[in-house]
């Protein structure tokens, strides 16, 4: 079915483009290649007032930046800006009004970590889940996510760029050696262009189980679109400690955007069955259910097993955790933190 035809269902159109936080784009694409036309008058309205806001507030977001930048530059501190506002500040998109963004990630070295949350907090940043907080910041990859009134976006203040599980092949030290300048923002930087795509892939596809789970945000393919304009992926592809998975996402954005051999040239087994996964999961409700039920027993056990190897150095807390494995409530307890894990990584992913 195409835009032009009278039953086409905009509804659905306009629900998946939002959920994917892709509203915005989706007007400017339609704006280029005059096809508001075939748009319901209401919704070309709906669709440009998207936009309009969703400009402004990252241009609001890119003087917040300069704000940070002096503030961290003041104490010695130059900041490396990731994901979505990296992308903004480097020129990524064509339009500053095209990505939607959630908050403003930065990287500082380890060093510098809760000298530069200190500074922020001095000037009226607070944590926005306290109860959350977890008093050993190697737990996790970012100080928790400060916010402030009258600010356009909340901050993300880390010591590595990724969780500790992934590290190892991309961590702090490896993204500090080949940082980037950026033009008309001095005393800060960015990813460089071929870590910026290793970061979407590791960010969406492993930590937000989206490899597991067979979701593609299409925010994120089309960062790889516009990645792709910069340099050939070739390099990274071959170099990936997970390169079939990383070949597979590529093959996958490649047939989302209906772009034949455009990020990766060829095709291998495991993209072929990825693909047909995605296929399966997104058009079928049962399977769907059944991967998802398959995603949270998996986290559900895999934490209790992590349980029993952080009690390793207690020999009473490792002989009740042993215990509690002929306890059906134990496994119950556990499969709920995994489906409250799997919930959380849903909502991440249409979070503004």
């Amino acid at each position: 079915m195409q835009f032009s035809d009278p039953g086409y269902d905009w509804n659905s159109f306009i629900w998946t483009c939002s959920n994917h936080l892709v509203l915005p784009v989706i007007y400017l694409k339609f704006l280029k290649h005059d096809l508001l036309s075939y748009v319901p008058d209401v919704l070309a309205q709906h669709l440009e007032e998207i936009y309009t806001l969703n400009r402004t507030r990252n241009e609001q977001i890119l003087l917040q930046v300069k704000q940070i930048n002096a503030t961290l530059n003041a104490a010695g501190i130059s900041p490396i800006y990731m994901k979505g506002t990296g992308n903004l500040i480097d020129g990524v998109y064509d339009d500053i009004g095209e990505r939607i963004i959630g908050d403003i990630d930065f990287l500082v070295p380890e060093k510098d970590y809760l000298t530069a949350a200190g500074l922020f907090k001095n000037e009226g940043y607070v944590i926005c889940f306290p109860e959350a907080v977890n008093s050993d910041h190697k737990r996790h990859h970012h100080y928790p996510r400060l916010w402030k009134e009258n600010v356009a976006a909340d901050i993300e203040i880390h010591w590595s760029p990724v969780i500790e599980q992934y590290s190892l092949h991309f961590g702090a030290d490896l993204v500090l050696q080949d940082k980037k300048a950026v033009a008309g923002y001095p005393g800060c930087y960015v990813l460089a262009d071929d870590h910026k795509l290793i970061l979407n892939f590791i960010h969406s596809q492993l930590t937000n189980h989206g490899h597991a789970l067979g979701i593609e945000s299409l925010r994120d393919v089309y960062d790889t679109y516009c990645f792709s304009k910069r340099f050939s992926f070739k390099r990274i592809s071959r170099n990936s400690p997970y390169r079939q998975k990383h070949i597979a996402w590529l093959k996958m954005n490649e047939k989302l955007l209906n772009l034949h051999n455009h990020f990766y040239a060829g095709e291998t087994l495991y993209s072929k069955l990825y693909k047909l996964k995605h296929d399966l999961i997104n058009y079928s409700v049962i399977i769907s259910r059944l991967n998802r039920l398959r995603w949270v027993l998996s986290v559900g056990i895999g934490l209790g097993a992590d349980r029993i190897a952080e009690s390793r150095s207690d020999s009473l807390l490792r002989r009740s955790n042993i215990r509690n494995l002929f306890k059906p409530a134990w496994y119950v307890q556990n499969i709920k933190v995994g489906l409250e894990k799997y919930r959380g990584k849903k909502s991440e992913s249409t979070d503004y």
